[in-house]
């Protein structure tokens, strides 16, 4: 879908517009609300926001124009600065720290910058496209964020009633350990993984035949609550019985889980509201973000090209192959 496309996790991206984001002073809370939305967007949507977001934080507020440091005469701002601490992998216990370095980082990457316009490399048609692509995905996941905050607060007979109708969820709760096997699930995999799994499996005979096929797979113990689990499948997981397997698509993998224990650990409804609270509201989101996705698509001109799949595979054959540095920042972890 599209917001998939767009590199948006719905399901953690917080909702702020980029003036709340060059508004205020940094610090430890505000760091942490901003990581998971900086995290769902590539390295040069960041860069580029960073960017915006000095501009922006000229007019936005008095704090975000401060002015941190400058390099050859040309300004960091502490709107730039935030965005790349929030951006970074630290914990709000290491901010001072993280402070330093980023700034530091900041400076070399200015540095950097100041001689790529020297060499005019900022006049390089791939410079340029990557940088409005980049421009393009901030204000498209900036827009997505202002029409989300039009979502309105379930109210409490709203959340008492998913409550109710959820019991597995919640009052009938439980934690489930399995012994896990995830297979990358590629074009390669995904026929030979289907037709095995039509037949009965027995889990250690499943290891040692994906070992023998040479497919790719990670094995673990692995603990799940029952809200981890697909939804439309508690029921099914709830008869299973020690030793009995269950298999499902999970992100960009397919798990194969075996029961090895599982542990009652019931929510009362104070403690539930919370969590039934923010489904609802990203659910609310995500409705109204499809309706306007409809919106827009259904009064826009839109026109296909024939011929699409040849002019993209020679533009990427014709490509030199990019050398990237390292920016330290590691993937997030999906589990």
């Amino acid at each position: 879908m599209v917001w998939v496309l767009l590199n948006i996790n719905l399901q953690q991206a917080s909702i702020s517009t980029l003036r709340d984001f060059v508004s205020g002073p940094l610090t430890s809370r505000r760091i942490m609300e901003r990581k998971l939305w900086l995290k769902s967007l590539p390295l040069s949507a960041y860069a580029m926001l960073a960017t915006l977001m000095g501009c922006e934080g000229q007019t936005a507020s008095d704090g975000a124009a401060r002015i941190v440091a400058r390099v050859n005469g040309d300004p960091i701002s502490a709107a730039q600065l935030d965005v790349f601490v929030a951006h970074s992998d630290t914990s709000a216990d290491s901010q001072t720290r993280s402070l330093e370095k980023s700034l530091d980082d900041l400076v070399t990457q200015e540095l950097l910058s100041q001689q790529a316009i020297e060499k005019q490399l900022d006049r390089d048609p791939q410079v340029t496209l990557t940088a409005a692509m980049a421009q393009r995905q901030v204000l498209a996941q900036a827009y997505l964020d202002h029409i989300g905050q039009k979502v309105s607060k379930p109210d409490i007979n709203e959340i008492s009633a998913f409550y109710k109708s959820h019991p597995l969820l919640f009052e009938k709760r439980k934690i489930y350990e399995f012994r896990e096997i995830a297979i990358p699930f590629t074009p390669e995999s995904q026929d030979v993984i289907e037709t095995r799994l039509k037949h009965p499996i027995e889990f250690d005979a499943l290891s040692r035949w994906l070992q023998d096929q040479a497919i790719p797979h990670t094995s673990q113990t692995v603990v799940r609550a029952a809200e981890e689990l697909p939804l439309g499948r508690l029921d099914e997981f709830d008869r299973l019985k020690k030793g009995d397997i269950a298999w499902f698509k999970s992100g960009k993998d397919f798990l194969v889980l075996q029961l090895l224990n599982t542990k009652e650990a019931p929510l009362d409804p104070d403690e539930a509201a919370p969590r039934i609270e923010a489904f609802l509201i990203n659910q609310r989101r995500i409705a109204l973000i499809n309706s306007e996705l409809r919106r827009l698509r259904n009064a826009a001109t839109i026109e296909y090209f024939d011929d699409i799949e040849s002019t993209v595979n020679t533009s990427l054959k014709t490509r030199p192959p990019a050398e990237l540095v390292s920016n330290d920042v590691p993937g997030s972890n999906t589990h």
